[in-house]
């Protein structure tokens, strides 16, 4: 059944048949997750906020704002909150999780703390989680033109847009907040009490029980033109009918927050999803999207519509099928976009007059490329996010820069701007959107942000592998794999690196042509991010497609790879499962975060490079007895050996003691059989069979 025609006939359904069809959409997708053997998990650890960059300081003693408060989170230089505007850091500043919001970034709410990890007092109930606090605001009066004391007369008005996570069907951005998880706006009074204005449940907001996008935003699943199920009358949904974010306007006309001091401040309660027998996936909670807060006092009258044109998300690549590739593997302009969409919306109910322009600049900052235009924006609220036909717009733009003779590795950024003629805008960082390009020594379909976790749970071995394609030969150095975090034990589990050739220009050839088996799994205290692998030298490949990843043999075991939702990889991925069927196309929306790194032997570390000496080193190494009756002697005279762990043939880690020695002695487990030693020194791994009489 095709889905997409599922989501025209619902147009013409009532509520309760478009929420079972919605059932069966999701029953569709899970189907098709059996089929693939791809197990997908939210985001235990959030990456942006547990990196060495630290949340920025906030100054208890700072100036009082003053209206207008505006913000739209549309800067995004920093995942933490505008210390400039606001108290706290817990919330994560981002465009990765929303769709299609007012402007481009917003505050994401979710069960994480500042440090982007679980908050420690998180649970199956209800808990408060994330907060974001208002520094203090005059609130007794207006400054600048229209200077004066504020009253209960001002007009006065908080508004902001709200939407719940988890997006839908091939749109999914983390999780949905379960049922009696809010959204909460409180206002600090004149007696430093916090009151709450205003929640996520206040307003019948929700078609269902559920709080799911889908309930939030039913017309948003409809195709913009369709037809019903007798297919005659055609079913007309704009994009403006498309509300993705919810608009709330409060008015402040008590005198108890009309003081010098106010402040408002949102947060959220959150809950976890109640453990499941034999579910290892992670506890996590879901998420909600806060943007475009302002305040003021409107003496002509509240409007939702300020005088506003923003970019709305970030746009597609500029490269056509990826967000990084080898310099020496660009071919000019057959690898770029023929045409780059920009979404943005107009805010105000009139047109607008408004010049496009594009910038490319190089690293140094020299501008390489301009091109401008202007068009008549018509009005979100009429016309969507593009123009009618009849009405030109340049919501589809050409490089002005189509990077020639790259020789070198090289980053490029375009800048796309919007301007209003002689008319202030409100939000004037919104009017600027900016696209990274880089040329270097790597493929990369994903933008380097995941924003959920994929991998495969059964009994049996299960192969991974992503194309990629060389029009020159070049010679393949390493793989670089982005590993999320995860709480479980990862100290026995192992997996094997892949390359192989392609059997036709679109799948993989049945046989590997490069192998390095038992790849540690990066222990789960260790940094998350890429992981590179350095092969022993470099794989000749010659041209044509190639793919690399991995042969997955831990039973029951989730391997947490970075799974990137906004750039897509469809149709170059494949798994197989080893049960008759072969390889099989992966047709999820999204990219693995599995990168082709190439070189030379100079590019390989020293430490690889030397291989041949430093295994000299390593065969000195002498295990005795052998056999033995119960203790082993290790003697590793030019080697420090810093971990010994012994496993049986099976692959189940027995034993593991910390060494850091060149001597020392080890007790095999007490049942008589062959075991393998593995010693991890400072120049590498060492395995070894012994027995135990």
């Amino acid at each position: 059944m095709n889905n997409k025609f599922l989501k025209i006939k619902l147009a013409s359904l009532n509520l309760q048949a478009w929420f079972c069809i919605l059932v069966l959409l999701i029953g569709l997708t899970h189907k098709t997750t059996a089929q693939n053997g791809i197990v997908f998990r939210d985001l235990q650890v959030n990456p942006n906020l547990n990196k060495t960059q630290k949340p920025p300081q906030r100054k208890s003693e700072q100036p009082l704002l003053t209206l207008p408060f505006f913000e739209d989170f549309s800067s995004l230089r920093s995942p933490y909150p505008n210390p400039e505007l606001w108290q706290d850091n817990q919330v994560f500043i981002n465009a990765s999780f929303p769709l299609f919001p007012p402007s481009i970034g917003v505050a994401t709410f979710d069960a994480l703390d500042a440090n982007g990890r679980l908050y420690e007092h998180a649970q199956s109930d209800q808990f408060g989680a994330d907060t974001l606090t208002s520094r203090p605001i005059r609130m007794d009066s207006i400054f600048g033109i229209n200077q004066g004391e504020i009253t209960e007369e001002s007009n006065v008005y908080l508004s902001f847009y709200f939407q719940p996570g988890g997006g839908f069907e091939d749109s999914w951005r983390g999780r949905a907040p379960r049922n009696g998880d809010l959204l909460i706006l409180e206002f600090l009074n004149s007696a430093n009490q916090w009151v709450e204005i205003w929640n996520s449940d206040s307003t019948k907001y929700w078609t269902t029980s559920q709080r799911s996008l889908q309930s939030f935003c039913p017309l948003c699943v409809i195709d913009s033109i369709g037809k019903t199920t007798d297919s005659t009358t055609a079913v007309f949904v704009k994009d403006y009918e498309k509300t993705f974010f919810k608009h709330v306007a409060i008015p402040i006309f008590l005198p108890n927050y009309l003081y010098d001091k106010f402040q408002f401040r949102f947060r959220n309660v959150s809950s976890l999803e109640p453990p499941v027998q034999n579910d290892p996936r992670p506890n996590v909670g879901g998420q909600w999207h806060l943007d475009y807060v302002r305040l003021n006092a409107y003496p002509h009258g509240y409007s939702e519509f300020p005088n506003d044109i923003a970019f709305v998300n970030r746009t597609e690549r500029v490269l056509k099928d990826f967000q990084a590739m080898p310099a020496k593997q660009f071919q000019g302009s057959s690898d770029l976009v023929s045409e780059i969409p920009l979404v943005f919306r107009n805010k105000r109910t009139t047109a607008r007059n408004t010049n496009y322009v594009q910038r490319v600049l190089n690293q140094a900052g020299q501008l390489l490329g301009s091109s401008t235009d202007n068009a008549n924006i018509e009005p979100f609220f009429t016309h969507g996010f593009d123009a009618v036909p009849d009405h030109p717009s340049f919501s589809k733009q050409t490089l002005s820069y189509l990077f020639p003779g790259l020789s070198n590795p090289e980053t490029f950024y375009v800048q796309h701007i919007l301007e209003q003629p002689g008319s202030p805008d409100e939000g004037v960082g919104n009017d600027t959107m900016i696209q990274t390009v880089h040329f270097g020594d790597y493929y990369a379909y994903d933008d380097g942000t995941p924003e959920r976790s994929f991998g495969f749970i059964n009994n049996r071995t299960t192969e991974f592998a992503c194309r990629f394609p060389l029009r020159v030969p070049d010679s393949l150095i390493a793989i670089d794999i982005w590993f999320n975090y995860t709480s479980e034990n990862m100290d026995n589990v192992f997996f094997d690196l892949m390359v192989w050739l392609a059997q036709n220009e679109s799948t993989p050839s049945q046989n590997p042509i490069h192998v390095v088996q038992r790849i540690s799994f990066p222990n789960f205290d260790e940094t998350i991010g890429f992981r590179r692998y350095y092969f022993d030298g470099p794989i000749a490949l010659p041209t044509g497609s190639f793919f690399i990843g991995f042969r997955h043999t831990a039973p029951n075991v989730f391997l947490n790879i970075g799974f990137d939702l906004n750039n897509n990889a469809e149709g170059r991925m494949f798994s197989n499962l080893h049960n008759g069927w072969g390889w099989e196309q992966v047709i999820y929306y999204g990219s693995a975060m599995i990168r082709p790194v190439f070189g030379t032997t100079a590019s390989i570390p020293t430490s690889i490079v030397e291989r041949e000496s430093r295994a000299n080193a390593l065969e000195k190494i002498r295990v005795f007895p052998n056999p033995s009756d119960g203790i082993i002697f290790v003697e590793s005279p030019e080697n420090t050996v810093n971990i010994c762990e012994v496993y049986d043939l099976n692959g189940r880690k027995l034993v593991q003691k910390i060494i850091r020695n060149t001597e020392f002695s080890i007790e095999l487990p007490e049942k008589s059989g062959f075991y393998i030693l593995v010693l991890h020194t400072e120049n590498g791994l060492v395995s070894k069979k012994v027995v135990r009489r």
